[in-house]
């Protein structure tokens, strides 16, 4: 070897010698996965975490099992309608709205609708029912009867109920005055101001007002040449529970 081949051999190795020394590419790796938090590091696939699951949407029913409904039992009902679908509270639009509680009250259901409201983007219902399936079934149907109807009046197609109907159970006949009362005065809830007694609804067929403590009223109903299609009530809380008597015993 040559002395000047040997000389530039000795002068990089002292070079090398000065310089610090840098961890390899895999150590590197090593050293970054070693960061990782350790409640990261033991997070198995799946299980409940903060964020999992489907995102739940705004204003949307609980997919829980929905409570048992024995015979005759009374349950308010809210239908609420997708935000394209235009205000309910015309003729245009409560016309198949009449007819599929029209038709709902023609096949005598093991469910029967007993007072109704409504309004601008949502109905409230009063319903009678004699068990869960009953109940589901009859609410089915209304919903596609009154979404085919809908959907010819918008001339479109596609969604109409704005999701799962949300239903309680009412047990005591206070229970069942608030929601009548609510139910059938519910307009004038939204619009102050506005009479008590609501075309848009039962109201134009209910007598019982001095039961819910509101002053007596008369209205046509919003279809001048029909009458609102309701049933009548089967089972005691809602033949009875708006009777003074009915209210003597709860207090």
């Amino acid at each position: 070897m040559s002395p000047c081949i040997s000389a530039h051999i000795r002068y990089y190795q002292t070079v090398q010698s000065l310089l610090p020394i840098t961890p390899s590419h895999a150590a590197r790796h090593d050293a970054r996965h070693d960061a990782v938090p350790a409640a990261r590091a033991r997070r198995t696939r799946g299980g409940a975490r903060p964020g999992a699951g489907r995102p739940r949407k705004e204003g949307s029913e609980s997919h829980l099992r929905r409570p048992a409904i024995s015979p005759g039992s009374p349950l308010h009902v809210t239908l609420r309608f997708a935000s394209h679908v235009w205000n309910l509270r015309s003729q245009r639009c409560l016309r198949p709205i009449d007819t599929a509680l029209r038709a709902l009250f023609a096949r005598e259901h093991a469910a029967r609708i007993t007072h109704f409201s409504v309004q601008g983007n949502h109905m409230h219902l009063v319903v009678e029912a004699d068990d869960r399936r009953a109940l589901s079934s009859a609410l089915r149907s209304l919903s596609i009867r009154i979404a085919r109807g809908l959907n010819r009046v918008m001339g479109r197609r596609g969604k109409v109920i704005g999701g799962r109907y949300h239903a309680r159970v009412l047990r005591s006949p206070t229970e069942l005055r608030n929601v009548v009362r609510y139910v059938l005065a519910n307009h004038a809830r939204h619009v102050p101001g506005a009479p008590v007694a609501d075309p848009w609804s039962s109201a134009p067929v209910f007598t019982q007002w001095t039961a819910l403590e509101l002053p007596a009223a008369t209205v046509r109903y919003a279809l001048p040449a029909l009458g609102p299609p309701v049933s009548a009530a089967r089972g005691w809380l809602l033949r009875a529970g708006l009777t003074p008597r009915s209210r003597r015993g709860t207090s």
